[in-house]
């Protein structure tokens, strides 16, 4: 008998302490690669107690985490591997499930963005550190900045001061609003802000349709309809010094030339097309784009930069080279299609279920096509399936600012949706659990709320009651 509890007293010693593998899996969002966590402590004392090992084996943002028993081992081959792994290690601690053991993670998209629209309602610069700090925690890498449309252009051009002086005033809920926009130093300071947290920052300057803005500024360059006037030569002039003074402030590798929604009637009725069309080989106003688009595509690559162009433009002939086609339109997937089988590099973002100006509950009253009840929620966002291609680079989440007016409105659309687009971004297919996201989720909404953060809860619909503007 004496024998027989010693032996159970041993095997629970051995279970307890030669077991590495006894708790698999870690509480952090995104869910890494692999993690084979002991029940064994890490003493928080010696947090401060890390080695960093420059491992070239390892790809791009990767890391390999080591919890030993008095110090914190992190394998990266780049910076940015070891900022995610600190990430982790911020997040475990938090959790209080600082373990020994080893985690082992890489993204599995190179492209995992965010998309905020500042022309139809203007934020400022603090409130875009506050979304680059929480992006920074999920590993969200891509901060696609949208900052000209019909309602106001955002960011300061030297050379043409009226873009914001009068192209600035107003936004969606009132066009007489006094201009706001960024200067340059301002959004130096912001990419600087971002780049310390891995993230890039794609400016979109939308054309040749949504150019509204543009055209109070350069009113000789309008068509109406919201279009500016490809026929106009001068405009290429104007549209190259503002590329150049773009790639020149935005040190990343894109410039995002917008495309979508392009009306062509302006251009029908504008006096002397017919002959436009006819001299440059143009056979149907919808061929009018494709011109302008090659034409806008040659001066991104001229100023150094690649162009992303949203899937509108698919068929103007872009070279695959110099192009990325940004797919929105869920409803023409054929699309989707063609980009990737005519060798396009592809950013999936429909807005079926990515866009985060669609409500994410059926009880919300405001949001696009919520009288329709049309409602993009966190389990459509988490389980949206894709064919595996190499020619996908990510996910990226969007949102459209028509009716978000507030900070709090920011928040309660974007979060925790946008978490759920990290993970799915993120982590491998096989490591993708929706349940065990929930569970993990429990530990994001404690520390949303410790940052004060107005967010959706999916666990109780009167949390944070909607605010409506």
């Amino acid at each position: 008998m004496r024998f027989t509890l010693i032996s159970f007293i041993a095997s629970v010693i051995i279970s307890l302490y030669a077991t590495p593998s006894l708790f698999a899996g870690a509480p952090v969002i995104p869910a890494p690669q692999s993690a084979e966590m002991t029940n064994r402590p890490f003493d928080k004392k010696n947090l401060d107690r890390v080695k960093y090992v420059k491992a070239k084996a390892l790809p791009a943002e990767a890391y390999e985490l080591q919890i030993k028993s008095n110090k914190i081992i992190i394998k990266s081959s780049d910076e940015a591997g070891r900022f995610y792994a600190h990430q982790t290690l911020i997040q475990l601690a938090e959790a209080d499930a600082l373990y020994r053991g080893v985690i082992k993670d890489a993204p599995r998209y190179e492209w995992r963005g965010f998309m905020l629209d500042e022309a139809r309602h203007f934020f400022g610069k603090e409130q875009v550190k506050k979304i680059l700090d929480l992006m920074a925690r999920y590993k969200l890498n891509k901060f696609h900045w949208h900052l000209s449309d019909d309602q106001g252009w955002r960011v300061e051009i030297k050379a043409y001061p009226e873009l914001c002086s009068v192209g600035g005033i107003g936004c969606h809920s009132n066009p007489d609003a006094p201009a706001r926009f960024y200067t340059q130093d301002e959004i130096r300071e912001i990419i600087a802000y971002a780049a310390e947290r891995h993230i890039e920052v794609i400016p979109e300057i939308d054309m040749p349709g949504h150019a509204t803005a543009f055209t109070k500024a350069f009113p000789e360059l309008g068509a109406g309809h919201r279009t500016v006037n490809p026929a106009n030569d001068s405009l290429y002039a104007v549209l190259e010094t503002i590329i150049k003074e773009l790639a020149d402030l935005f040190p990343g590798r894109y410039i995002h030339i917008g495309g979508d929604e392009v009306s062509t009637q302006g251009w029908r009725e504008l006096p002397g097309m017919k002959d436009f069309m006819e001299n440059n080989g143009i056979d149907s106003y919808d061929d009018i784009q494709k011109c302008f688009e090659r034409r806008i595509s040659d001066i991104v690559a001229a100023a150094g930069k690649v162009s992303i162009a949203w899937d509108d433009v698919i068929d103007s002939g872009l070279d695959k080279d110099k192009t990325v086609i940004h797919w929105w339109r869920a409803d023409h997937p054929e699309s989707l299609k063609k980009a990737l089988e005519n060798g396009y590099k592809t950013i999936i973002s429909p807005w079926d279920p990515f866009y985060l100006d669609y409500v994410q509950d059926i009880k919300c009253k405001e949001g696009h096509l919520v009288w329709k009840q049309w409602v993009n929620g966190l389990d459509e966002i988490y389980d949206y399936k894709l064919s595996d291609d190499q020619l996908v680079m990510g996910f990226q989440a969007n949102l459209w600012t028509e009716r978000v007016i507030s900070d709090e409105r920011l928040a309660y659309m974007v979060f925790p949706r946008l978490i759920a687009i990290a993970e799915r971004a993120w982590t491998s297919q096989g490591n993708l659990d929706y349940d065990d996201f929930l569970k993990r989720l429990e530990n994001e909404y404690r520390y949303l709320d410790s940052i004060h953060l107005y967010y959706y809860d999916f666990r109780d619909f009167n949390h944070h009651p909607e605010p409506l503007k």
